[in-house]
C-alpha cells in the first residue's frame, strides 16, 4: 500500500515540514500538476487532506439524497417492481438462510433492515441486498467449527459475525480503501467464484435426493452423498430434477418470470395438496415468524475477536462482488457510484443484519438485475421489497410450512449454477495461458482447503502475480523504423533498425525498490551482448510514473559505472514528476542537463552529432 504525501496547506504547521524534499508520486498516480489545479493541493487535487474527509453531510448519505430528490411521479413504478423483488427474495432469501446454517426466517431478517441502510447509505439507485450464495456458504463454514455443535451459540455467531464484517467495511470506507475492489485478479476471482458455486450445489445434494449427510468440505461431502444414493428417495429426486429444471428453462426462456418463485409455490401447493410429507418428502414444517429483535450477540470479547480474521476475507468478497454489480447497472443506466461510499453502505448493511440477529449479506446480483430488468430506477424498489417481506415475516410464514425442502435446494443450486462459468475461465487461455492456470490454481485451492482458505489463496495468489508483474515487467530495445515516427521495440518490429554505439532502452513500469536490481541487471546484459560496444545509453522514461529513493541511487551509480566504461546515459521523455526529482536530487546535474531530452529522436540526433554523424 502506498500512501502519498498531502499537500501543503496554507498555514499548516505540518505543511512546510512535508514540503521540504522532493515529492514523487505514487504507482500508477499523476504528478502534482498535472490535473491542470497546480502542485500547492488547490481544489480538484484528489491527493490533499481533503480528499480524506466527506466534503458534506449529502456525501454520507447518498441515497437519501437521492430518494428526496427524485421526482414522485417514478416512485409508483419504482413500487410495483418493489413487489416483484420482494416476490423473488422471500424464498430466495429463505434458501440461503438454509446454506448459512440458520432457520429460514433469518433469511428474511437478513434482507429487511439491510435494504434501509443501503437506501440510505448506498450510492447505487438500483443495488438489491440481501443473503448472497458465496457470503452465506462463507458463513457456513467459518461459524460451524466455533459453534461445535451448539444450535444457540450458532446464531449468535452468525449475528456476531455479520456485525463485525460491517464494522470492518465501514471502517475500510472511512480510510478511502476503495481500492480493494480491483484487487483480485479477474482469473483468481473467476476460479474462486467457480469453486464457491461447486461447494454451495454439494451442499445442496443431500437435500435434492431425499437423504442425511454431515456436510462439510466439498470431496468428503461429494462422497458422502455419492454412498448415500442407495437409500435416496425416488419421489424427492423427482421433485427435485422438475423444479430444477423449471427454474432454468424459465430463467433460460422467460427470464422476466421469477423462476425461484413459480418453483416454491407450486411445489408448497403440491405438498399441501397430494401430502408429499406422506411420501416421505421432507417439508420445512412450522416455522417461528415474527420481526426481528434487534440488539448486540451476547458474545464475550475473545469469542468476537475470533472472528476479525474471517470477517476481513468476508467483507473483500462482498466488496468486490458487490461494488462489480454496482458498477456494472450504473454504467449501463448513465450514472456514477463511488467505491468508497460503497464500502460504507455495505458496512451498515451487514451491522443492521447482525443487530437483527441474521448473518453476513452482500449485493444480490439477479434481484438487482430483475429490479433493472423491471424498469426499477431508485432505492423506493428496495424499500417496498423490506415493507412486503416484513408483513411475509410478521403474519404468513404458516403458509409455508408444507413447503418442501428439495424445492430450497433447488432455489439455491439454480443460483449456484448462475456463478459457475468454467467456460470462461477456459476463455482466458485466448489472452495467456498462465491466466488459465491461474483462475484453476484458485478453484481447485478453494475446493481443496474451502471456501474461506480457498479466499486466502486466491488473494496470496492475486499479490503473488501482482509482485511477480513488478519485480520483473516488460522491457524493450527500441530501433527506428523508415516510415513509422518514433522507435519501436525491435522484438515486435524486425525492421526496426538500432545504430551503432547507441542502446535505446525502454523500462515499461513503476522504476522502485522491488524491480531496481532487474533494471539495472537488464542494463548491464544488454551492454555485455552489444557490438560494437556502446557509446551511448539512452533510457527512454515515458514508461516510468513513479521513482523512488532507491532507484534514484541506482541511477546515481549506474552514471558512474558508465562513465567508467566510457559510456554516456542519457534520459528521454521523463515526465515533469521524474524532471522534478532529477532535480532536486542532484542527479540532472549529475547526469548533465544537456543529456535530459523530450524524445528519443532528440537524444539520438544528439548522438549522430556528437560522432560527426559517423
Amino acid at each position: 500500500m502506498i500512501f502519498t504525501i498531502p499537500a501543503a496547506q496554507p498555514g499548516s504547521g505540518t505543511g512546510a515540514a512535508c514540503a521540504e524534499g522532493p515529492r514523487m508520486a505514487g504507482p500508477g498516480q499523476k504528478a502534482p500538476g498535472e490535473n491542470g489545479t497546480g502542485d500547492d493541493g488547490a481544489p480538484g487535487d484528489t491527493n490533499g487532506w481533503r480528499a480524506l474527509r466527506p466534503t458534506s453531510w449529502r456525501s454520507v448519505v447518498p441515497g437519501a439524497v437521492q430518494l428526496v430528490e427524485q421526482g414522485r411521479g417514478s416512485w409508483i413504478k419504482d413500487a410495483t417492481v418493489g413487489l416483484t423483488v420482494a416476490a423473488v427474495a422471500v424464498p430466495g432469501s429463505m434458501g440461503m438462510a438454509e446454506l448459512a446454517g440458520v432457520e429460514p426466517v433469518v433469511g428474511l431478517w437478513a434482507t429487511m433492515l439491510p435494504l434501509a441502510a443501503y437506501a440510505v447509505f448506498g450510492s447505487s439507485r438500483q443495488v438489491a441486498m440481501g443473503p448472497d450464495g458465496t457470503i452465506a456458504a462463507l458463513t457456513a463454514t467459518t461459524v460451524a467449527p466455533l459453534a461445535a455443535g451448539d444450535g444457540g451459540r450458532y446464531a449468535l455467531l452468525t449475528s456476531a459475525l455479520a456485525l463485525v464484517v460491517g464494522l470492518v467495511l465501514i471502517a475500510a470506507g472511512a480510510l478511502r480503501l476503495g481500492f480493494m475492489a480491483d484487487f483480485l485478479s479477474k482469473p483468481v476471482l473467476l476460479g474462486y467464484l467457480n469453486g464457491v458455486s461447486l461447494i454451495i450445489i454439494s451442499t445442496q445434494l443431500a437435500k435434492l435426493v431425499g437423504i442425511k449427510v454431515s456436510i462439510g468440505d466439498f470431496f468428503p461431502t461429494v462422497w458422502r452423498v455419492a454412498r448415500g444414493l442407495g437409500s435416496a428417495s425416488l419421489t424427492t429426486v423427482a421433485l427435485s430434477c422438475a423444479l430444477l429444471a423449471l427454474i432454468l428453462l424459465l430463467q433460460r426462456f422467460a427470464p422476466k418470470i421469477p423462476g425461484s418463485l413459480v418453483a416454491v409455490v407450486l411445489a408448497t401447493v403440491l405438498s399441501a395438496a397430494f401430502d408429499l410429507k406422506s411420501h416421505g418428502i421432507a417439508v420445512v414444517g412450522d416455522l417461528e415468524g415474527g420481526l426481528p429483535a434487534l440488539g448486540f450477540p451476547g458474545l464475550r470479547l475473545h469469542e468476537v475477536t475470533d472472528l476479525v480474521l474471517p470477517a476481513a476475507g468476508i467483507a473483500l468478497v462482498t466488496f468486490a462482488d458487490g461494488n462489480a454489480i454496482a458498477r456494472t447497472f450504473a454504467t449501463k443506466n448513465g450514472y456514477q457510484i463511488n467505491a468508497d461510499q460503497e464500502l460504507v453502505a455495505l458496512g451498515a448493511s451487514n451491522a443492521v443484519s447482525g443487530l437483527s440477529g441474521a448473518f453476513p449479506i452482500g449485493v444480490s446480483g439477479s434481484r438487482t438485475a430483475l429490479s433493472d430488468a423491471s424498469g426499477g430506477r431508485t432505492q423506493i424498489v428496495g424499500l417496498t421489497a423490506l415493507a412486503v417481506i416484513a408483513a411475509f415475516a410478521a403474519f404468513a410464514t404458516p403458509l409455508i410450512a408444507p413447503l418442501p425442502l428439495a424445492a430450497l435446494g433447488a432455489v439455491i443450486v439454480a443460483a449456484a449454477l448462475n456463478l459457475f462459468d468454467f467456460g470462461a475461465i477456459w476463455r482466458l487461455r485466448r489472452i495467456h495461458d498462465t491466466e488459465a492456470g491461474l483462475a484453476l490454481a484458485a478453484l481447485l485451492a478453494v475446493l481443496s482447503l474451502g471456501v474461506l482458505n480457498g479466499l486466502l489463496v486466491a488473494v496470496a495468489l492475486s499479490i503473488g502475480v501482482f509482485v511477480y508483474r513488478t519485480v520483473r515487467p516488460n522491457d524493450a530495445v527500441l530501433g527506428h523504423l523508415q516510415d513509422i515516427d518514433g522507435y519501436r521495440d525491435i522484438d515486435e518490429n524486425e525492421d526496426a533498425e538500432t545504430r551503432p554505439g547507441l542502446l535505446v532502452y525502454r523500462f515499461d513500469a513503476a522504476l522502485y525498490f522491488p524491480n531496481v536490481s532487474f533494471f539495472t541487471s537488464r542494463i548491464e546484459e544488454l551492454l555485455d551482448r552489444a557490438r560494437p560496444p556502446v557509446r551511448w545509453l539512452v533510457v527512454n522514461f515515458e514508461a516510468v510514473t513513479y521513482i523512488d529513493a532507491t532507484a534514484v541511487d541506482a541511477l546515481a551509480q549506474l552514471q558512474t559505472d558508465l562513465a567508467a566504461r566510457g559510456v554516456v546515459l542519457a534520459f528521454a521523455r521523463p515526465k515533469a514528476v521524474l524532471r522534478r526529482v532529477f532535480a532536486d536530487t542532484g542527479l540532472t546535474a549529475r547526469v548533465g542537463d544537456a543529456l535530459v531530452f523530450p524524445s528519443v529522436r532528440a537524444a539520438a540526433t544528439a548522438f549522430e552529432n556528437s560522432y560527426g554523424g559517423k
